[in-house]
């Protein structure tokens, strides 16, 4: 794209590149919106507002980064120029940093590609002049982030640095002083520093998911099964399975499966209890997996199908379900695998775990508390 620019009346047919951005209003992402400022008159009038202009984005750029040093520049290369006094190139550079440095560098000719070519040394020229000074005859910055062992009589042994985003470039100053990732989310990131030479003991973040599988009967003791429309492994395309999906934050294992049901299949359902959990591990990004099963009875028995998700949807009986399952090394597509057949013949005659609400000693919502019911009770 850079190569582009070289050639005579760029700013003709180049809208905006990948990574430069050469007319004004395709600069807006990068510069901000300079429209308001007003359009030399004259050569002169042209020059110095490049110089002015350069000063002002070297030293914001270099802010809004975090850079030691930056380098603008801004001018004409010519052939043709927006000013009839100006017949020659020109390029205002401005180095911000430690030491800073503007120069105007005028061309005696208006060849385009000799004068980018030209313009470009100057500016790395400008820079290296300035870094040699820096390191010549100013101490050394101050740091900016400063880490001082505190620990509170023996008892405090780690810390922990909260990020916002717009602190985002103090993250590389963090980790120079010790500090390693614990977890990142939009809007932040944390890290911490464990201050022994022992192993760190601070708490990880979480590496559990939870998914929720809605076991779900209707008036016919009839059960409702799906099929995905892109399933997450290529083995599982086809397959029938019962509907669900990942808990969202804050929500309890019965919300979550009628809430899933529900999107998937417009069925809704109430809550008679737990069925299983199955707990895996390897997942995504390393994570554990909590699959609980949660049984529901059907209040709203049409389906209106996801067919974003859902490729189809049905209610089936026990016996149709159990001439579909097959073993582990034959084809799912279209039928009913071992595991899903037994955790579904275990909910149907076997004892639910039920879940009741404790008082939360934080003063937060209540938790759920799921105990196993006395086989008696739990026919349903």
């Amino acid at each position: 794209m850079a190569a582009l620019h070289a050639v005579p009346g760029a700013s003709s047919y180049v809208i905006v590149g990948p990574s430069v951005t050469y007319s004004r209003s395709a600069s807006v992402a990068v510069l901000g919106d300079t429209e308001t400022l007003p359009r030399p008159k004259d050569g002169k009038a042209a020059r110095d507002a490049k110089l002015a202009s350069t000063r002002d984005l070297a030293r914001r750029k270099r802010v809004e980064v975090g850079a030691t040093w930056c380098v603008a520049e801004n001018g004409a290369s010519g052939p043709t120029f927006n000013c009839s006094d100006m017949s020659a190139g020109f390029s205002a550079i401005y180095v911000a940093g430690p030491v800073e440095k503007c120069i105007l560098v005028e061309s005696s000719h208006a060849d385009r590609e000799r004068n980018m070519w030209g313009f470009t040394k100057a500016a790395l020229d400008l820079l290296a002049e300035c870094v040699e000074e820096a390191a010549g005859s100013l101490p050394a910055e101050p740091p900016l982030l400063q880490s001082k062992e505190d620990r509170f009589g023996g008892e405090s042994r780690g810390i922990w640095l909260k990020l916002p985003l717009c602190c985002a470039s103090l993250v590389g100053t963090s980790v120079k002083q010790g500090f390693s990732f614990h977890h990142a989310k939009p809007n932040y990131v944390m890290l911490t520093r464990w201050l022994p030479e022992t192993p760190s003991s601070l708490p990880q973040y979480g590496f559990t998911q939870i998914g929720v599988g809605g076991f779900v009967v209707n008036s016919k003791d009839e059960v409702l099964m799906i099929q995905e429309k892109v399933s997450p492994l290529p083995q599982f395309q086809g397959s029938w399975k019962l509907p669900g999906g990942l808990a969202d934050p804050g929500e309890d294992l019965a919300v979550t499966a009628q809430r899933e049901v529900m999107e998937e299949t417009g069925v809704t359902g109430s809550f008679l209890g737990v069925v299983s959990l199955r707990h895996s591990h390897g997942y995504r990004f390393g994570q554990g997996d909590i699959y609980a099963v949660v049984k529901l009875r059907a209040d709203k028995e049409e389906i209106v199908m996801c067919e974003k998700e859902v490729g189809a949807a049905r209610w089936m009986s026990l016996a149709e379900i159990e001439s579909l399952v097959v073993g582990a090394t034959e084809s799912l597509n279209g039928k009913v695998s071992e595991n899903n057949w037994k955790v579904i013949k275990y909910a149907m005659s076997e004892p639910l775990i039920v879940g009741s609400e404790l008082p939360n000693n934080r003063g937060l919502r209540p938790s759920m508390l799921y105990t196993a019911t006395p086989h008696t009770e739990a026919k349903m």
